[in-house]
C-alpha cells in the first residue's frame, strides 16, 4: 500500500482552550515517568540557564496539573555544558525509585567537548543536589550525551539500560553506546557500540528511537543516518535487533530512501517507533525527510518535507512493503514537516497507536525574529492506517508561540485525557524559552 495524504480537512483539537500552565523552559522535555510514586505522571523540563550552562526542573504531578515552581532544579556545573538534552527518570540502580538521567552534550571534563551523561539517584527524598554518576564521553569534541533513549531492561537483570549517542564520534561519523544498569548505577564499561564507518558527516545517531518492533520483549534500535548535502546518496535507516546478551554493530535491517528523493532531502533526519497502529500485531514505524523538495521547486522554497510510515510484518519492515506517505498538512506554512515526530502514544483511546508531528524549529528562521505559531498535528491509527484527517492545533496566529518545536503528550492529571506539553524555544522576548500544558482533548474521544 502506498498512500500519500495531506491534513487539509484536518479536525479541530480544543481550539479554545487555553494552557493550563506557562513557564520558563524551552529545551527537552519528558513527561513520561510517575517519579515520586504517587500515581501521577511528573514533568521534567528544560532551559538554557546562564551561559547555556543548561538547567534542569522537576514538576510533580496531581489531578490538578503542574504548579509554576518547580519541586526539584539543577542547573549545570560550567559555561556551555548544555545540560538537559534527552531527560529522562528510569531505575537504573534497582531500588523501586526513579534516576533522574540527562545529558550534557557540551560538557568539558577531562576532554574538551566531550559531553557526559549526568544521574541523580532518586529516593522517597526526592534527588540530591549534584549528581550521583557523572559518565562523560569518550572523544574529544564527540558531544556524547546529544541524544539518549531508554532501552527497558534488555539483558533482563533487573536494572534499566540506555542507549546514549555521541553525534559526531569517530571522526564526525557519530556511535550509540549502550549502558547497563547495576545496583551501583550505570556500568561504565559499554555493553554494545553501535556505528556505521561509511562516510564523514554521516550524522549516524544524532537521532535515533527504541523500541520492541518484534514482540520478543526487549527494545530494539532504529537509527537514522541522513547524509550531508553533497555526499552523493540518500540516507538510510538502521534497524538493531535486541538481545539479552546486547547489541550486535550489524543492522539486520536496512531501510533504504526512496529513489526519488536526493542526498538532500534528509532522509532518516527524524525516527519514530509507533507500536502498532494498523491492529495487526506488528510494532510500524515513522521515518521523515523534512528536506524534502517536489521537483521543479525553486531554490528558495521552504522544504515542505514528507514522512515514510512503515507497517511492520513477521518478517520485518522490507518484508511487509505496505508502506504509506503523509504530506505536509500546509506546504506553504508548515515546513521541514517530520523533522518533530513522536510515536508510541494512543491519544485517543482506541487501541491503534497514533503519530504526533509538531512544528520544526527551524520554521522560526535563522535569527527567531519572524513570526512562529507553531502547530501539532494528530494522526490517528485505524484498521487501514493513518486514513483520517489529522486533528490540529495551532499557535495564536502572527505569533511566536512556537507550538510543536519541543513537545510530549502524556496524561499527566490521571483523567484519562491525553495531554499535550510543548516547548517554545529561546526567542528574542524570553531568553529561557517558554513550555505550555495544553490539558485534555476530549473532542477526540
Amino acid at each position: 500500500m502506498l498512500a500519500v495524504m495531506s491534513g487539509t480537512a484536518a479536525h479541530a483539537w480544543s481550539a479554545a482552550r487555553l494552557p493550563e500552565i506557562t513557564i520558563a523552559g524551552g529545551g527537552a522535555l519528558n513527561a513520561q515517568v510517575d517519579i515520586n510514586r504517587d500515581g501521577y505522571l511528573d514533568l521534567i523540563s528544560t532551559s538554557p540557564g546562564t551561559n547555556h550552562r543548561g538547567v534542569v526542573e522537576i514538576r510533580y504531578g496531581s489531578s490538578k496539573g503542574f504548579k509554576q515552581k518547580a519541586d526539584f532544579r539543577y542547573e549545570g556545573p560550567m559555561d556551555w555544558a548544555q545540560v538537559g538534552s534527552s531527560p529522562m527518570a528510569m531505575d537504573v540502580n534497582g531500588d523501586g525509585w526513579p534516576d533522574l538521567v540527562i545529558g550534557a552534550y557540551s560538557y568539558s571534563g577531562a576532554k574538551q567537548y566531550a559531553g557526559a551523561i549526568l544521574v541523580f539517584f532518586g529516593g522517597p527524598n526526592g534527588f540530591p543536589a549534584t549528581p550521583s554518576q557523572v559518565i562523560e564521553g569518550p572523544e574529544e569534541n564527540s558531544f556524547f550525551g546529544f541524544t539518549m533513549r531508554s532501552l527497558g531492561d534488555f539483558n533482563r537483570d533487573g536494572y534499566a539500560d540506555i542507549a546514549v549517542s555521541a553525534a559526531t564520534g569517530g571522526d564526525t561519523q557519530g556511535k550509540i553506546f549502550v549502558y547497563a544498569g547495576s545496583p551501583s548505577g550505570l556500568v561504565l564499561k559499554q555493553e554494545s557500540t553501535l556505528a556505521y564507518p561509511m562516510l564523514s558527516w554521516w550524522y549516524f545517531g544524532r537521532t535515533f528511537d527504541t523500541g520492541d518492533l518484534n514482540g520478543d520483549g526487549i527494545f530494539d534500535i532504529v537509527v537514522g543516518a541522513p547524509t550531508a548535502y553533497g555526499q552523493g546518496r540518500p540516507g538510510l535507516v538502521f534497524v538493531y535487533k535486541g538481545a539479552a546478551g546486547g547489541y550486535v554493530n550489524s543492522a539486520n535491517q536496512t531501510l533504504v530512501a526512496p529513489d526519488y528523493l536526493t542526498p538532500g532531502d534528509g532522509f532518516g533526519s527524524s525516527v519514530a517507533v509507533l507500536g502498532d497502529v494498523d491492529g495487526d500485531g506488528f510494532a510500524d514505524l515513522a521515518i521523515s525527510a523534512p528536506n524534502y523538495l517536489p521537483a521543479g521547486s525553486s531554490g528558495d522554497t521552504v522544504s515542505p518535507g514528507r514522512i515514510f510510515v512503515y507497517y511492520g510484518a513477521a518478517g520485518g519492515f522490507n518484508a511487509s512493503g505496505r508502506t504509506q506517505i503523509l504530506a505536509a498538512p500546509d506546504p506553504d506554512g508548515f515546513g521541514f514537516f517530520g523533522e518533530v515526530m513522536l510515536g508510541q502514544r494512543d491519544f485517543n483511546g482506541d487501541g491503534f497507536a497514533d503519530l504526533i508531528v509538531g512544528a520544526s524549529l527551524r520554521q522560526r528562521g535563522l535569527l527567531g525574529t519572524g513570526p512562529f505559531p507553531g502547530f501539532v498535528w494528530i494522526y490517528t491509527g485505524g484498521p487501514a492506517g493513518f486514513t483520517k484527517a489529522p486533528y490540529k492545533r495551532s499557535g495564536a496566529a502572527g505569533s511566536v508561540d512556537g507550538l510543536g518545536a519541543i513537545l510530549d503528550a502524556a496524561d499527566v492529571t490521571g483523567d484519562g485525557q491525553m495531554d499535550i506539553i510543548t516547548a517554545n524555544p529561546v526567542a528574542p522576548t524570553n531568553d529561557q524559552g517558554l513550555l505550555r500544558v495544553f490539558r485534555g482533548a476530549k473532542g477526540l474521544k
